[in-house]
């Protein structure tokens, strides 16, 4: 069967293909690339709902930037009118081969399910649902890395039908959640969590027989009994039942594994670096690392209570601010548990965030009433650094922090920004040229982030095609903040805070007054009732200080007349 022909790329075979769309093997021209490529499958030309669905996926990966996810290069609609994407090119095998071919020692499997509920966890992060966990959607690279493909393809139950047969679209048998069943388009969270779970079953289990794939039966005795306890709960029918998120998941994998999902090699490295800690807690996971810096989850012994240690090598910024909050605490501030110096080197000790930076949550625009709610908090937390006497000066998206209940909590108080795990990116919040560290510098950044998260993109970055409009006040606010003279911008963080609390109270009263059915044509027919009782008061007012006016004139005349009497 011939390849397709696509400018600038030399197409070479197909090397995967499904009911929804082909992947061919190639080569980007121009820089000599190795590259995937996937085409929407001709049969599906005319389903508009199929081709809006691998469009939407195309879309939504570019932007998901998660080392276990695959990377989107570029999109577009060939000559011979079939949508595709370029993808990066992964050398490896896909999970199911992977099981097929042989036994995975257990800490692999281990670290193989960790990545997994990382990549998705952030997924879900953003809104995105995968609707197609199975094992053959997940490459092991050469590195071991976990790459999960194939997002947001699944279609419902009744655009299924329409199709002359069977696609990819509606996911696969044994892995669908219960809820997806009657209608497809019911698939959430939960319904990922449920997928992951049967995919532990063929990750951590015997083959599936007679098409029983949930049972415990699959589970040796050798399985640790939390992991088996884990995998049920998974796959509990109900979905309130599951685990509400894969972060959840993740970190009850990394208390089982106890850090032997990194390898023997990275747990030595890491052990003796960090053998100090070594009566105290035990190490979980590497959360990130850079050339001076890491950043790790250990487990206290004492209390199996879950932290993380930011550990500087050779630099010692941020040391006094994480000290002084020891003992000063904001519940928009991360908890520093201890903060101490040994050599030239950096130890703080702080509590676990498990819902992700904002820099994970910025796919999409946040919308004026979820904006402010998290605005105010941030902004409160800076002002009350500020009436500490502490100055930020390297607020970005990346050291704004989530709880699971979605609250934020600012961390990296006085920290060097070039030595920060990207350094360019932090860059695109900062004023421009070379200002001094004051309130009105963290300001900046406040008001860069905030761009961000109403507009989708950093100050000084073209605006997309179509841009949420907000209320005048909140973009007259974010322009002032953005001021290119630092004495333009607000006094202080507190008349950021009170000015956001301003327009989210006038916000709240915009919702209150639609809610109580005075919307643009009723809260007219509102303003005018008010306005008639209000002109009813007038005119009664007017009357009656009109009456007391001619009395008190009547009562003065009279008194002249008597007296002139006299």
């Amino acid at each position: 069967m011939a390849v397709p022909v696509l400018a600038g790329y030399k197409i070479n075979k197909e090397f995967a293909s499904g009911g929804m769309a082909k992947i061919y093997d190639a080569i980007q021209v121009s820089l000599h690339r190795p590259v995937a490529i996937k085409f929407l499958s001709k049969k599906l030309l005319s389903h508009h709902e199929a081709k809006a669905l691998f469009e939407r996926e195309s879309l939504i990966i570019a932007q998901l930037n998660h080392p276990n996810i695959v990377q989107i290069y570029d999109k577009g609609i060939s000559d011979d009118s079939q949508p595709y994407f370029v993808m990066e090119k992964i050398r490896g095998i896909d999970l199911s081969l992977m099981l097929d071919e042989g036994e995975l020692p257990f800490n692999k499997k281990l670290d193989i399910a960790i990545q997994i509920c990382k990549g998705l966890a952030y997924a879900h992060r953003n809104g995105v649902i995968h609707r197609d966990i199975k094992p053959s959607n997940i490459i092991i690279d050469q590195h071991g890395d976990a790459k999960i493909l194939d997002f947001g393809i699944a279609l419902t139950g009744a655009e299924q039908q329409a199709l002359e047969e069977p696609t990819s679209v509606m996911g696969t048998q044994g892995y669908v959640a219960p809820e997806q069943v009657e209608d497809y388009s019911n698939a959430t969270v939960a319904s990922d969590i449920y997928s992951v779970g049967v995919l532990f079953y063929d990750l951590f289990g015997r083959p599936a027989t007679g098409g029983q794939k949930i049972s415990p039966l699959r589970l040796d005795a050798s399985i640790p009994e939390p992991l088996k306890k884990l995998i049920a709960k998974c796959c509990h029918p109900a979905a309130i039942e599951r685990y509400q998120s894969l972060t959840q998941v993740r970190d009850e994998l990394l208390r089982i594994s106890q850090g032997s999902h990194l390898g023997q090699t990275n747990i030595q490295a890491m052990e003796k670096e960090n053998k100090d800690l070594a009566s105290n807690f035990n190490l979980l996971d590497v959360l990130s690392q850079s050339r001076n810096k890491r950043v790790l989850l250990f487990q206290k012994k004492s209390n199996k209570q879950l932290l993380v240690i930011r550990r500087s090598i050779g630099e010692l910024s941020g040391l006094k601010e994480a000290k002084l909050f020891c003992s000063l605490k904001h519940p928009n501030i991360i908890n520093i548990l201890a903060a101490v110096k040994k050599n030239d080197n950096a130890t703080v000790i702080s509590e676990y965030l498990s819902g992700g930076s904002l820099s994970n949550q910025l796919i999409s625009n946040y919308n004026e009433p979820e904006f402010l709610d998290v605005a105010c908090k941030i902004a409160s937390a800076i002002d009350f650094a500020h009436q500490n006497k502490i100055l930020h000066s390297n607020l970005s998206p990346n050291n704004i922090l989530f709880d699971e209940k979605q609250n934020p909590k600012l961390c990296d108080f006085g920290q060097n920004w070039q030595n920060s795990e990207n350094p360019d990116t932090n860059r695109e919040y900062q004023p421009p040229g070379e200002q001094a560290f004051s309130e009105q510098y963290d300001i900046y950044c406040m008001g860069a982030i905030f761009h961000h998260m109403l507009y989708g993109v950093p100050p000084h970055t073209p605006l997309p095609p179509t841009v949420q409009k907000l209320s005048f006040r909140l973009e007259k606010l974010i322009d002032k903040m953005l001021a290119i003279n630092p004495l333009s911008r607000p006094a202080s963080a507190q008349e950021v805070f009170v000015e956001l609390q301003r327009i989210a109270n006038s916000e709240a009263n915009r919702n209150y007054r639609s809610a109580m059915g005075e919307g643009p044509e009723e809260k007219s027919a509102a303003a005018r009732k008010r306005e008639k009782r209000a002109g009813h008061t007038k005119t009664d007012h007017t009357l009656w200080l009109s009456a007391a006016l001619g009395a008190a004139i009547g009562i003065i005349i009279l008194l002249l007349i008597l007296l002139l009497a006299k």
